[in-house]
């Protein structure tokens, strides 16, 4: 299971739609995958929602600093930027979104898989996975 931002901040949101698929897939699954850059993503996205609130925000970071221990994060070189390139002029993708999906795309070759399954809540990305013949589950 390849990991996009969107799906695994849900996991710790527990009043926005999808959270209890989304853990679900966290607590259930084994093998989870990301590209590397879900790591600045999430602690923006809890900075930005938590603000000032430094105990709750620290106490969350901690728990998915945890959880993504168990994650292989795949790291971004030159074949990623230009995959991401090619990824937002084919489906006309915001930066972020291409990366994960590039590294997907990348990870998913180079194990032989022709069907990866992709964990995303943005149904553009979700799309454009769909176009590239990524398994999509979307949240």
């Amino acid at each position: 299971m390849f990991w996009d931002t969107s799906a695994l901040i849900r996991c710790y949101a527990p009043l926005e739609p999808g959270h209890a698929r989304a853990r679900n897939f966290l607590l259930a699954e084994k093998g989870h995958r990301a590209s590397a850059f879900i790591v600045p993503e999430v602690v923006s996205a809890v900075v930005r929602k938590l603000g000032r609130d430094r105990r709750n925000r620290e106490a969350l970071l901690r728990t998915i600093e945890e959880h993504l221990e168990y994650f292989d994060l795949v790291t971004i070189d030159d074949e990623h930027l230009k995959v991401t390139s090619q990824l937002i002029r084919a489906h006309f993708l915001r930066a972020a979104d291409a990366l994960h999906l590039a590294s997907a795309i990348i990870l998913a070759r180079g194990l032989g898989k022709r069907r990866m399954p992709f964990l995303t809540a943005d149904a553009e990305q979700a799309d454009a996975a769909r176009a590239e013949k990524l398994n999509v589950f979307e949240i």
